[in-house]
């Protein structure tokens, strides 16, 4: 017979892993009424479609980061390919860029072009602070071209929500869970994604024709966790313009990040 101190103490010990196990757990998804099969896969086409439509972008944005109640705008140029490369130049009063942050789709490099032989920010850790999150580069590129962080799997769960008028679909990929919010016409207006307890959540909106294909000129990232929000209006959008390769790369002179993001 087990003595009831040490039986305490085991108990104590098995609910403090358990405990331990549902702090890396994500929240759990919205209740909703379950979909067949059949409206499943014709929303997921819908979705998968969509996301076929945007190959490349350049624009001019508007952004807005809050961080602990502090406000930083920005003017940015924007260039972004679905291979997961990405460029901003945050413009100056005169629009000349005032920093330059490229990526080729692994590393991430910074370039202040006024001070060449001066130190660079670290570009995976600017591009952290805009997210709040440690992401790849590619995942930034499909935030700010209007998609999901990750591609949609092939059968996610989906699920009606009748309060919102919405379908959520979600899926997991290792550690990471990913929900979107799409309407009946397989347009995504939302969504968040979670490593464990830690968060993203994104919303589109202020949805504009561009070039023959819906685009959400406004983006929002909110950081589940922490207080950071980003902010994106784009003012002026080309869609699937032809990108040289040498916009997303720099000069060996040019420190980049010896670490993916």
């Amino acid at each position: 017979m087990i003595p009831p101190g040490r039986r305490v103490r085991e108990w104590a010990l098995v609910g403090m892993i358990l405990l331990a196990g549902c702090a890396s757990l994500p929240p759990p998804r919205e209740a909703g009424q379950p979909v067949s099969y059949a409206l499943r896969d014709e929303i997921v086409t819908r979705v998968q479609s969509r996301e076929g439509q945007i190959r490349s972008l350049r624009g001019i944005a508007a952004v807005e980061v809050t961080w602990d109640q502090k406000i930083f705008r920005f003017r940015e140029a924007v260039a972004l390919r679905s291979d997961g490369r990405f460029r901003l130049e945050t413009l100056g009063a005169l629009g000349l860029p005032t920093l330059i942050i490229a990526s080729d789709g692994s590393q991430v490099v910074a370039h202040n072009p006024r001070d060449p032989a001066g130190k660079s920010p670290d570009g995976c850790e600017y591009l952290n602070r805009l997210l709040g999150l440690e992401m790849p580069p590619a995942t930034f590129v499909r935030l700010l071209a209007g998609l999901s962080p990750r591609p949609v799997v092939p059968s996610p769960f989906v699920s009606y929500l009748p309060e919102r008028r919405v379908y959520l679909l979600e899926g997991e990929e290792g550690d990471l869970v990913q929900r979107l919010y799409v309407d009946s016409s397989g347009a995504l207006l939302g969504g968040e994604v979670w490593e464990g307890r830690d968060g993203l959540r994104f919303a589109f909106s202020a949805v504009r024709e561009v070039q023959g294909i819906p685009f959400p000129m406004r983006i929002t990232l909110t950081h589940a966790r922490r207080p950071v929000k980003t902010l994106v209006t784009y003012q002026a959008i080309e869609l699937n313009p032809v990108l040289a390769d040498r916009l997303f790369s720099f000069p060996r002179s040019v420190p980049a990040s010896d670490r993916g993001c």
